[in-house]
């Protein structure tokens, strides 16, 4: 792949052939919906991880109990990517719904863990390793229908970042949730506006049906 190519598609939400690469809002749902396909609460806490922080499969293995703040309601993220003297010493807060942090605290018994005398610094919260949190993403996807290039840990990232821009999240908080180095790599989430830019083409479609005396409901 040439440097031009691989430069386009880390900058953008679709591939080369105009497939998206996120989750809509409604495949969003049937993601969450879905999870009641894996057995084990650990794994359904892996996929809800990724979903709810927009972390990268890596950060997520690598989160102790010690970065789940339970009073807060926020998962402290070592941002893996940092280049130089930031690399392995960068974290990132990143707020969370306490329904989720009740359901992390339950399934991995967090309050126990994180009052042992070194408060949970060496206890992963999964012991499994990418390949296999990959399958358990894929299994959930399957059971939700969903499919295509958006169909992997990666899709629902950028389904994070859509989301968050969406529902008008600064773009410097969204670089900083997501752990962007510069916010060029965020600016990718603030043009998708599909909602928005519906309900402005409908408000349009209104207009011409009345110029033009077509019954509207």
């Amino acid at each position: 792949m040439s440097y031009r190519a691989a430069t386009y598609k880390g900058m953008t939400l679709f591939t080369e052939a105009g497939e998206r690469k996120y989750l809509s809002a409604a495949e969003r749902i049937r993601f969450l919906s879905a999870l009641s396909v894996l057995n084990c609460p650990r794994e359904r806490t892996f996929c809800e991880m990724l979903y709810w922080t927009g972390c990268r499969p890596s950060e997520a293995l690598a989160l102790t109990a010690l970065n789940i703040d339970i009073d807060t309601g926020a998962v402290i993220v070592r941002s893996l990517k940092k280049r130089g003297k930031r690399k392995g010493c960068h974290f990132r807060p990143i707020p969370v719904p306490r329904e989720f942090i009740a359901r992390l605290a339950a399934a991995h018994d967090l309050r126990t863990v994180q009052a042992c005398s070194d408060g949970g610094v060496h206890a992963c919260l999964w012991n499994f390793g990418r390949t296999t949190g990959w399958k358990h993403i894929r299994r959930v996807m399957q059971a939700g229908g969903i499919t295509g290039a958006r169909a992997c840990a990666k899709g629902l990232r950028h389904a994070y970042g859509v989301h968050a821009a969406l529902a008008s999240v600064p773009e410097t908080r969204i670089k900083k949730w997501l752990g962007h180095a510069s916010l060029e790599t965020t600016e990718i989430y603030l043009d998708m506006a599909a909602p928005e830019d519906r309900a402005m083409a409908e408000r349009m479609w209104r207009n011409d049906e009345t110029f033009a005396g077509v019954p509207t409901n």
